[in-house]
Order: structure tokens, then C-alpha cells, then sequence
């Protein structure tokens, strides 16, 4: 996986360790998170929609903006959203 090798969006691990099949989730939720528009078609066309759409659905958090690209990019209403349903049982995190 090509995004792999840029370490922008990995700065907190060590590249080497990251394995594409068992870190996943990880790096579908950061990409979405704080990726370029390149890097998020790169991750979509790597891990198919449907498996990132169901790591968005089972996501504890993404920022509001980030929710909401997810719900209207991949048309998952916000209900059925993990991070939506438990936004308000937990506090924001400093980003």
C-alpha cells in the first residue's frame, strides 16, 4: 500500500509496524480523519467501500466534520453511526 510509505499521517508509529490487513481499522479511521482527497480514494480503492463503510459505522469517534463528510460520502445516516449515537457520553478529545 502506497500510502503507507508517507509517513505525514503515521507521524505517532513506527511505518514499519504497521501491517495493512491487521491495522486496518487504525488506518482507515486516521486516513478519513486527517487525509488529502487522494489519500481517502487510495484507502477506498485498497480496502473496498463496503469495509470502509462499516469501519466508519463502528468508529467511537471522528470530528463533527469528519462524521459528516462519512454520512453524506458514503450515505450512512448518521443514526446508524457509532460515533453519533455516543457523542454525547464522551468528552471531545484535544486534537
Amino acid at each position: 500500500m502506497k500510502l503507507l510509505s508517507n509517513s505525514h499521517l503515521f507521524w505517532d508509529v513506527v511505518i514499519s509496524s504497521l501491517d495493512s490487513k491487521r491495522h486496518a481499522k487504525a488506518i482507515i479511521e486516521r486516513v478519513i480523519e486527517r487525509g488529502s482527497w487522494e489519500e481517502i480514494k487510495e484507502v477506498v480503492n485498497y480496502y473496498g467501500k463496503g469495509k470502509v463503510t462499516q469501519t466508519l459505522r463502528q468508529a467511537r469517534w471522528l470530528s463533527d466534520k469528519t462524521m459528516h463528510f462519512a454520512s453524506g460520502y458514503f450515505m450512512i445516516p448518521l443514526e446508524e453511526m457509532r460515533c453519533y449515537t455516543q457523542k454525547g457520553s464522551h468528552p471531545v478529545p484535544y486534537l
